[in-house]
């Protein structure tokens, strides 16, 4: 593991439920205290969930194995008769976070470190290169392009963060350990990532744009002068979407962090530019099947109302017979 050791099981003064995620002096500032206080309670809510879930079961009409069923069964008794108890298997001290971050491996290290450092010589070099296509005449199109950029990146994130979360295993060869596992451990130890650094953040996201930007690259080097002019809007709205895909899970981790955030981050988080922290914590419910987009958030209300997400689960499941994230659950209630 090359990640720094986790905070502190218990906070001074606190109970050993609360101590899942410690609160240094830091957090003594009032509202940022009290935001960490309600993403608690949410996490200690998903106990209770289960316990509803378990409670709704019709007997015979489950399609869940005996096995699965019984262990449910046994998170929602756990809840019921000692909730303290059990609030203390989500964060950093539940087993199955434990063991999804002993996964993070050498060689995932080391494709993150490639993936950013390509990425940023891109984002550098393509910058450079795009000041000198513009021209006045195309301004409105290229803020146009650039807005459009944000708005994809935005879904985009909600896709890849749907797809992730709700399928695929984290025993599946290569992407299973490498891509999933991260977003397995983030619904059990959300905070687990504001205390990576920023390349286990970035990573990822590097890796996905540097295809795109290394084809941007080309063009901006073999077109000529009159092609590049014409095509400066939409490659102004490649670059945004670039750049906005890039730094997707770094505004994530900031809607985890409650102190220490820049305030120009605040800034951003406050005006809803990029993805607010009590925004995302609508998603931090469990079973955390909504508010998918991660990147400023502004399509998760119109995709909510459409129930997009629902529908794609729904013609999956159909013709997979496949349950949403039935790995995500299987890794939220191990308990050794």
């Amino acid at each position: 593991m090359l990640l720094p050791p986790p905070p502190s099981a218990l906070a001074t003064g606190g109970s050993p439920c609360s101590g899942v995620r410690a609160a240094g002096p830091e957090l003594q500032d009032g509202a940022a205290f009290r935001e960490l206080q309600d993403e608690e309670a949410e996490e200690r809510g998903r106990a209770g969930s289960m316990a509803e879930n378990a409670q709704r079961r019709v007997p015979g009409a489950s399609s869940e194995p005996d096995g699965a069923s019984s262990e449910v069964e046994a998170a929602a008794s756990a809840a019921q008769e000692d909730p303290e108890g059990f609030c203390a298997r989500w964060g950093s001290q539940h087993a199955g976070a434990r063991e999804l971050a002993d996964l993070y491996s050498p060689g995932k290290r080391l494709q993150e470190w490639i993936s950013v450092i390509l990425c940023f010589s891109l984002l550098t070099f393509n910058f450079y290169n795009l000041l000198f296509c513009f021209r006045l005449e195309h301004a409105f199109s290229i803020i146009v392009g650039i807005f459009a950029g944000v708005l994809t990146a935005d879904f985009v994130s909600g896709l890849v963060h749907w797809g992730a979360d709700t399928w695929g295993s984290v025993e599946l060869p290569i992407v299973g350990k490498a891509f999933i596992r991260p977003f397995r451990e983030h619904h059990i130890d959300p905070t687990a990532i504001t205390r990576h650094d920023f390349i286990e953040t970035n990573g990822d996201n590097c890796m996905l744009t540097v295809v795109p930007l290394a084809n941007m690259a080309y063009k901006l080097v073999s077109l000529s002068p009159e092609a590049l002019h014409q095509a400066c809007p939409w490659e102004s709205y490649v670059f945004a979407l670039a750049i906005f895909v890039t730094f997707t899970n770094q505004i994530h981790k900031w809607s985890h962090t409650y102190f220490g955030l820049p305030r120009w981050v605040i800034f951003l988080q406050d005006w809803h530019i990029i993805l607010p922290r009590k925004h995302h914590r609508i998603h931090h419910v469990s079973p955390h099947e909504t508010y998918f987009c991660i990147t400023t958030g502004w399509l998760n209300y119109p995709l909510e109302k459409i129930r997009f997400w629902r529908f794609l689960e729904n013609v999956i499941q159909r013709l997979t017979g496949e349950k949403p994230r039935a790995d995500d659950m299987k890794w939220a209630q191990k308990i050794k």
